[in-house]
């Protein structure tokens, strides 16, 4: 925005190589909430830079008996999974020697197939976290596991004296079988207890829409595999909503042009707020969040005038409830309905976890009127029936007050933070004789409560888990709790005075699971596969029953007017579970590349026409409370719509989450739990200083990301090439052959990549790259070897295009970079990949400022050792950690590399296969958009992608040479919305 504006702060700042401060080391201050820049460091940092060149001295001891599958510098593999988002990811976790470093997709579950989010990538960092809860606790107290056990055992006989009269268990959305098991025994035992489920950003409204259209709840399981048409209702496919991996997978197959561009699916978003779906969308309508029921109305009237065999009681309790829509929305309207009607059978409508269930009740109805329900939208029996949403915990809350609980479990999550506002949910855990938590941190409501419980890791415990469409999983862990902690199920299994292990539990869950008598060797088979065969939930067979649709719509009034707010998991700490990891607090949003934080997002109309711009401290008041916030002024936004996130602003002894961000939560209450309206903005005076990338660098004009649309791209295959002249080019130096032996390259298709970040944690976790905080960041400091930039296509800020694009080093042959360092610190190798001589790089910087890509990052700082002995645990033994006053960047994941080429030497091959290597990036990328190989091999992937005639290359005219290969984005329009 600064750049399409010609701000001069903006160009006088990318005048200067090195803006003020760069070279200043970090000052101490509450910045984002740690007391020095040390104490961060210490807690989430940076893999990188942690080191000198002397190592310290340290005593080591070895294997007396060394286990017969360890080979040192050999890693293992092992097959686990992680829950969230109500569903379950697959993952590989990858261990050297004991250690988990790195989490790979695993290609045999159907959620992640490969794949990994943001989350799943961030895992293995919250497992080193020094701030996790080293022991229970009674109060302030310190207490052992022993005296623990013994209190609930206590507690238990109590309770069984009564019935378990006055006892309630909180817990998470969890879809373990074991803890669903472990929970009926105690039902069984203390007929009279009460279990109660609350999740921040839950399904609730999906189930509930389906209990209102079939009458039963349902999950939604999508497989747009089978969709041509597809249309988000406030729905983000591809990061928040469902389960995003495998949509995102199913989504870029439809958009494979090369193979066969007629088949190419179509993707409508209607949304208030600019989505990372909303910029994959080949149309994308901006509207304010509580005018979708309207549009979604709308659209089943206008559907209904085509002959669709909707409900006709339906389409009259709805009728005039689509008022408020504009010429544009109605257009929209109309066109989507035709492109539906003529792919029956082959669309999809899909209502986002934030809309009411009203909403998901007509989008199920519409789904089964276009024979779209059992394809494309599977319905698939849930997990558990139970509410999830804020109504259970609000009335949790209202027994408490009513004296009728004695004694409540929490099993996870963070009420006391996270529970709505007129809940009062941490005032009300104060007033409960005996309050249990258990969790991995002493947090806000460990704080409150008498117990705390430290809870074991995902990564170091026995559990199981199942995904949305029922596909089970073996949770197995990679390392000995390293704090003793306990899951779930075994605190339930001492409540009941047990003394299974959590191993002991998992195993009797399964060996007679769903009344399967399972073997030994099945157990092996579902540990090493990560999955549990034949555990995938068949298709629910439903029929219209929309009796209670019909009195819930008759009902149905939107939000309130005036200013409205909608409540969005933040993209750095989700619910707020997550703030205390720093890759995440660090990683840019695919869309506003903010850090360290959160902001209300407002469109530049609405900023303008309040006097408003990006960092204007403001006072946003509604629902009896206020809260200050920096505004974020965000192209693509609703106008009068603000858009903030939850999960920031703790205020638990998190060094590294603890005051970064606003707390958000005091302005979220159950009635208006996802979308609230009737609120003002007050611009109070200050100005904060957020931490921003990508506008550290600026595109002089030049088309680097390219796109066109499908008619385009039929008429002419070759456009992308021609929107820059490559004139006759030749070289100053003798170029070598590179035909012999290997020659690496890469190819970034940006038809399919989404922008969703995953590449760049991972490329982090796998190279020890360094988190600087939210001073470095302000400083142009950032050290991630890959970026994924985000460019806005349009004359108007307020209706955007926008299209991702990643950028690692380009590898060029004929690099600037090595042109000019003074000691060949960074030069060529024979197969074409240019790199890093750590130990030679005197600091000059003179490769970064002659690099036209800017993809080389500088330590200025190092920042000393960490604070705790399990941090450094995390490190990839296989990755130099650089030190103070060394240039880094992007590697191909040489180690990578070289693994592979020492594993083809060992099997008397001199050439390394196709596939064999596959970097971070490519690793955790959903869509499948990164590709890398040798592009001396005609057969290989990356040649036959790299040859495709969307391809070009960023900056060819310049004569740089580069290694990757850009495959134009491409675009499905409709026709009737052409010019919308």
């Amino acid at each position: 925005m600064n750049e399409l504006a010609g701000s001069p702060d903006f160009v006088d700042a990318l005048a200067r190589e090195f803006p003020p401060g760069a070279i200043e080391p970090p000052a101490d201050g509450d910045g984002v909430g740690r007391r020095t820049f040390l104490s961060l460091m210490g807690a989430s940092l940076a893999l990188g830079g942690l080191v000198g060149c002397r190592r310290p001295v340290e005593q080591i001891l070895p294997y007396s008996r060394a286990p017969e599958e360890v080979i040192p510098g050999q890693p293992l593999f092992f097959a686990t999974a992680l829950p969230m988002m109500g569903t379950a990811f697959g993952v590989l976790v990858e261990s050297h020697e004991g250690r988990p470093t790195k989490i790979e997709g695993n290609p045999k579950h159907p959620e992640s197939l490969g794949a990994t989010t943001i989350y799943t990538q961030a895992a293995v960092l919250d497992l080193y976290d020094p701030d996790r809860s080293s022991s229970p606790r009674e109060g302030a107290n310190a207490k052992s596991w022993d005296d623990a056990a013994a209190f609930l055992r206590t507690e238990g006989d109590k309770l069984r004296g009564r019935g378990g009269k006055g006892l309630t268990i909180l817990t998470e959305a969890h879809r373990s079988p074991t803890l669903a098991a472990r929970l009926a025994d105690l039902r069984k035992t203390l007929p009279e207890a009460r279990v109660v489920r609350y999740e921040p950003f839950s399904r609730d409204a999906s189930r509930e829409g389906a209990r209102l259209a079939f009458g039963r709840p349902l999950e939604t399981s999508l497989d747009l595999t089978k969709a041509r048409v597809i249309v988000a209702l406030d729905a983000d496919l591809f990061a928040t909503d469902g389960s995003p991996l495998k949509q995102a997978r199913a989504f870029a197959a439809g958009r494979a042009v090369d193979k066969d561009a007629q088949a190419m699916n179509r993707l409508y978003a209607v949304e208030s707020t600019f989505t990372i779906t909303g910029a994959s969308a080949d149309h994308r309508l901006r509207i304010q969040s509580r005018k979708i029921a309207a549009f979604a109305f709308a659209l089943a009237a206008e559907l209904g005038k085509r002959g669709v065999a909707l409900d006709a009681d339906v389409l009259k309790a709805i009728e005039g409830k689509s008022g408020g829509l504009d010429a544009k929305a109605t257009r929209y309207v109309t066109a989507i309905a035709a492109d539906l009607a003529a792919n029956r059978g082959q669309g999809a409508v899909v209502a986002g976890r934030s809309q009411p269930k009203e909403v998901h009740a007509v989008a199920h109805l519409i789904n089964l009127a276009l024979d779209n329900t059992g394809r494309a939208v599977r319905l698939v029996a849930p997990f558990d029936e139970s509410r999830e949403g804020p109504e259970a915990i609000v009335e949790l809350a209202r027994s408490i007050e009513r004296n009728e609980v004695e004694t409540l479990l929490i099993l996870g999550g963070n009420p006391a933070f996270d529970a709505p506002a007129d809940a009062r949910f941490a005032d009300a855990l104060a007033k409960v004789p005996v309050s249990v938590h258990v969790s991995t941190h002493v947090d806000e409501t460990s704080e409150r409560a008498r117990w705390h419980l430290n809870r074991a890791h995902p990564l170091e415990s026995w559990s199981d888990v199942r995904a949305e469409d029922g596909t089970a999983s073996i949770a197995q862990p990679l390392i000995a709790p390293l704090f003793g902690g306990r899951t779930d199920a075994e605190v339930i299994e001492l409540l009941l005075g047990g003394t299974r292990t959590a191993y002991d539990l998992v195993r009797a869950t399964w060996m007679t699971a769903e009344g399967a008598k399972r073997t030994e060797q099945d157990i092996r088979r579902a540990l090493h596969d990560g999955v549990v065969a034949g555990t995938q939930l068949t298709d629910e067979l439903v029929t219209a029953a929309p009796q209670a649709a019909l009195e819930a719509l008759r009902a149905f009034a939107p939000a309130a007017e005036g200013l409205e707010v909608t409540f969005r998991p933040d993209q750095h700490a989700w619910d707020g579970r997550f703030a205390n990891n720093g890759w995440l607090q660090e990683l840019p949003h695919p869309m506003t590349k903010l850090t360290w934080g959160n902001g209300a997002y407002l469109s530049p109309s609405t900023a303008a026409r309040l006097n408003l711009k990006d960092g204007d401290v403001v006072t946003l008041s509604g629902a009896g409370a206020q809260v200050r916030i920096p505004v974020v002024v965000a192209p693509g936004q609703a106008d009068d719509s603000v858009a903030i996130s939850v999960g920031q602003g703790r205020r638990a002894q998190l060094r590294v989450g603890r005051g970064v961000g606003v707390d958000t939560t005091p302005l979220r209450k159950s009635d208006a739990f996802e979308v609230a309206g009737g609120f003002s903005l007050e611009k109070t005076g200050e100005v904060a200083a957020l931490a921003r990338t990508q506008e550290h660098f600026v595109m002089e004009g030049r088309p680097l990301a390219r796109e066109g649309t499908l008619a385009q791209l039929q008429s002419d295959p070759e456009f992308a090439k021609k929107q820059v002249h490559v004139p006759a080019l030749f070289s100053l130096f003798k170029e070598p052959n590179r035909r012999q032996g290997h020659a690496w390259g890469m190819s970034i298709d940006l038809n399919a990549c989404i922008g969703c970040n995953a590449c760049v944690v991972a490329c982090q976790a796998e190279n020890n790259i360094p988190v600087v905080g939210a001073d470095g960041v302000r400083e142009t400091r950032e050290m991630h070897w890959l970026r994924v930039d985000r460019y806005y296509q349009g004359t108007d800020a307020n209706e955007p295009e926008s299209i991702q694009q990643p950028l690692p080093c380009q590898h060029c042959e004929n690099a600037p970079c090595e042109q000019v360092c003074p000691v060949a610190a960074t030069a060529h190798s024979p197969e074409g990949l240019n790199d890093m001589a750590y130990n030679r790089c005197v600091g000059t910087k003179y490769c970064a400022n002659n690099c036209p890509y800017k993809v080389r990052r500088f330590n200025f700082f190092e920042y000393g050792q960490p604070d705790s002995e399990q941090r450094k645990m995390q490190y990839n033994p296989n990755v130099t950690v650089r030190s103070r006053g060394v240039m880094e960047k992007c590697t191909f994941c040489v180690q990578r590399i070289n693994h592979a080429k020492i594993e083809a030497k060992r099997e008397g091959r001199e050439h390394v296969k196709d596939g064999e290597v596959v970097t971070a990036c490519q690793g955790a990328c959903p869509t499948r958009a990164i590709v890398f190989g040798d592009l001396n091999d005609q057969q290989s992937q990356v040649s036959v992608t790299s040859a495709s005639p969307r391809g070009y290359r960023m900056l060819d005219e310049i004569n740089t040479k580069p290694r990757v290969t850009y495959l134009a984005k491409i675009r499905n329009k409709n026709p009737e919305l052409a010019d919308a």
